[in-house]
């Protein structure tokens, strides 16, 4: 009868294959994350967000409708009790907040900031300039390489090639999750969506482009 295999001799084989898993399932969020950069052109589905202080006392919560033609281009609508609208057009980037009857504008190009949309839009190439790029076995971490962003660090998770959900780390140690769902990815989306008219009667807000952005 064979002797059983050394148990040091079982780990040694062991620790490769797991190493090689792993590796493995972190090369599949990468390539998945890249791949949607590089070959998707529009999204859409429904999201639900929700802030987190670091005590775990949930401080805000949404959910509503998305979509995004990349690389410019993408529409939030925010339900709930703070009604939202977050409209980039490619050359301006529009908030209107409903219950204030008030609109923000900005130049789009000066208002890169924590938006789920702003990480979610935009290219591979412009992302990795932005941010360090690290892939883990159940997302991918995205670290500012600056001190420009207003967060320490973000979380986007990929499934069968399609974003599922993304998490903001900011400095004061809250944590903003958005759960995506029903995600379509390359359908034929009206250009509608991406353009923005106030609607007469509400205040609008011009900023300043050295404030940042949304």
């Amino acid at each position: 009868m064979p002797r059983a295999a050394p148990r040091a001799a079982l780990a040694a084989v062991t620790v490769p294959v797991v190493a090689l898993a792993a590796g493995a399932v972190q090369a599949g969020q990468l390539e998945a994350l890249e791949a949607y950069y590089q070959q998707v052109e529009t999204v859409e589905g429904e999201f639900e967000q929700r802030t987190v202080e670091d005590s775990g006392e949930v401080v805000a919560q949404s959910s509503g409708e998305f979509a995004i033609h990349r690389p410019d281009r993408f529409h939030w609508s925010y339900e709930g009790a703070f009604v939202q609208e977050i409209v980039a057009d490619g050359e301006r980037l529009w908030v209107y907040d409903v219950g204030l009857d008030q609109v923000t504008v900005r130049d789009q190009d000066r208002a890169l900031g924590t938006a789920p949309a702003q990480l979610l839009a935009g290219d591979y190439s412009e992302l990795s300039e932005a941010f360090e790029i690290e892939a883990t076995d159940d997302f991918v971490r995205l670290t500012p390489r600056d001190g420009g962003q207003a967060f320490d660090e973000a979380r986007l998770t990929m499934t069968e090639g399609r974003p599922e959900s993304l998490e903001i780390h900011d400095a004061l140690g809250q944590v903003t999750r958005v759960a995506l769902s029903d995600v379509q990815l390359d359908a034929d989306l009206d250009a509608e969506r991406f353009e923005f008219e106030p609607p007469e009667g509400v205040d609008i807000y011009e900023a300043d482009p050295r404030e940042g952005g949304q």
